[in-house]
This record gives structure tokens, sequence and C-alpha cells, in this order.
């Protein structure tokens, strides 16, 4: 673990994102105020966010052997993060998707996925997963996910889970294999049956041996259970105030955080509270993850933030 490298396996597409002022509630045109191209998805946005903050960080994604897997490719080179695992499937065609974002930061996501775009992990390097510092994975690529967390767990590496709306089968799958088990709100709503986010985390509990458990709120901050402290304490974390310009990836980034936070041994309460800064701060600006923050502006930020 001399390096600290997190390895992130799960979702890349390619993202067309447009500033608009408002989401239209019926058909039209409408002129964008800007407009951008990168390379985009649970994971690959968490990995950029932890390479922005000085960590090595190795992604582990599949796209297709096209042009919009090369132009995938390209917008990655110089983000430091390490594009070696990832496979461009023959024939196959890369995700891809197109947001709307608007002026409260608010966004309308359609994406698209081959269903043809082939699932199989047996590619993976998962020899490299001892020398990890962590494993982050999405829900996006859950045969990839599976395999991952699953050697990482096999070798005592720590596991964290992005738990975001799936199918719930999927997310039951995965949920074993966490050491981290972070929901997005409405992905805890899916296992729960609307029941308070509090309520909802200490039931799964019993049904886990995750160490954390968590759900992430938005600008309602986050909640988060530790086993070894108390089976009955919810913590709760504010989020900075902000002016929010685009929330896309703010999930993402705050996950990325986190699991940089835990491959250097932080306490938990400073990886969620940086986690939280940081994505705070990429809310701030346009151009989903391209907000993430680099380490000396996150410490600074968090010095303002949580003055004694």
């Amino acid at each position: 673990m001399s390096d600290k490298r997190v390895i992130c396996v799960g979702c890349a597409v390619w993202d067309t994102i447009f500033s608009i002022d408002h989401i239209p509630l019926r058909g039209g045109k409408i002129l964008p105020r800007q407009a951008i191209q990168a390379a985009s998805g649970m994971a690959t946005a968490a990995a950029v966010s932890i390479a922005r903050l000085g960590g090595p960080v190795t992604l582990w994604a599949r796209i297709g052997d096209d042009t919009t897997g090369r132009m995938f490719i390209d917008s990655l080179s110089g983000s430091g993060v390490s594009t070696a695992c990832i496979r461009q499937v023959p024939e196959g065609r890369t995700p891809f998707s197109t947001i709307l974002v608007d002026r409260d930061g608010e966004r309308l996501v359609v994406p698209y996925i081959d269903p043809s775009l082939d699932t199989d992990p047996t590619w993976l390097p998962l020899n490299d997963i001892g020398g990890a510092a962590a494993v982050l994975a999405d829900m996006r690529w859950v045969e990839g996910a599976r395999a991952a967390l699953t050697e990482a767990r096999r070798v005592g590496v720590p596991t964290v889970l992005d738990a975001d709306v799936a199918a719930v089968e999927d997310l039951k799958a995965l949920m074993p294999l966490a050491d981290h088990l972070l929901f997005s709100e409405p992905a805890l709503r899916l296992l729960a049956d609307n029941a308070k986010p509090e309520d909802a985390l200490l039931a799964l509990a019993p049904h886990t041996d995750a160490k954390v458990i968590g759900v992430t709120l938005g600008e309602r901050g986050s909640l988060i259970w530790q086993r070894d402290v108390s089976s009955t304490e919810v913590q709760h974390f504010p989020t900075p105030r902000i002016r929010a310009v685009d929330t896309l990836n703010a999930g993402d980034v705050w996950h990325g955080t986190y699991a940089y936070g835990l491959a250097h041994g932080w306490a938990l309460a400073d990886s969620v509270r940086a986690a939280s800064v940081a994505a705070a701060m990429k809310c701030e600006v346009f151009g989903g993850y391209l907000g993430a923050p680099r380490m000396a502006e996150l410490v600074r930020r968090m010095a303002s933030t949580y003055r004694p």
C-alpha cells in the first residue's frame, strides 16, 4: 500500500453538458450559455477527484472501440488517472449522455448504454488489488464491481460501494461486499420503503457487516453510522451553504474524496467533512467533475468552513 493507490471500478461515459436557463417542459429549441464535452461516469468522476487531490488512482472500466471511446481516453489524458485498465471492447459502442443544467444547478440527464457492451470482468487484473489502498465501485457495471470487491475483501483491502439507484437485486448483491456502504438518498429509499434516512440506515445495519453505512442528502448534508461506535447513533454532517451552479457529479466527487481519505488513513469524520466540502466546491463550477478541487484549494476551504 506504499503508494496509497485507489482502484475505481465502474461507469465510463462520454458527456455532453449544456448550461441553460431552465429545463423545458415541452419541445422547442434552446440556446445554451455554455457547453462542454468530457469523459465522465460515476467511477470516472470519482477517479478524477482522487487524482486532483494528488492521489494515485486507476480506473477499471469498459468502453467501445469507437471514435467516442478514443475521445474518452484522450479526455482523461493529463488528468492523473491511469487509463491502462480501460478496456475498449471490439465493435462495442461507448456509453454517452446529454445533460441539461439549469441556472439553479439542477440537471436533466439522458444517458445511453449499449446493452450489447460486453460485461465480462475476467480480463480485470485482480492481482493488482493486493497492492491497493482501497477499491471503490459504483452500480453501473455489476459484474466488474462484484469481481473487484470480492477480491479486495479476500486480500483485506478496504472496499467502498457508491450505492446509487439500481435494480434492488443488484444493490443486494453488492452490499455484502462493502466495508463502506454509501447510498444516494433515492437508492436508500428503494430499500427502505420511504422510511426516514436515519431509520433506514439503522434498519440495514444488522443485515450487513459494513463498518460504515451512510447516505448523501445533497444540500442537507450526509448521515453516517459507524459500527464500532454505537448501534443506534447516526451522525449528521452538514454541507457548506453555497450558490449551486452545477450539481452534476457532486456525489461522485463526494465518494472520490471519501475514498482518498480512507486510503490515507484519515479519521472518518475528517473524510466525510472533506467529501462534503469538495462536493460543494464542485457545485460552484459548471462542467461536472471539472469543479473538483485540488488539495490546496480543499485545505483552504476546509479551514474557512470548520473554524474552531
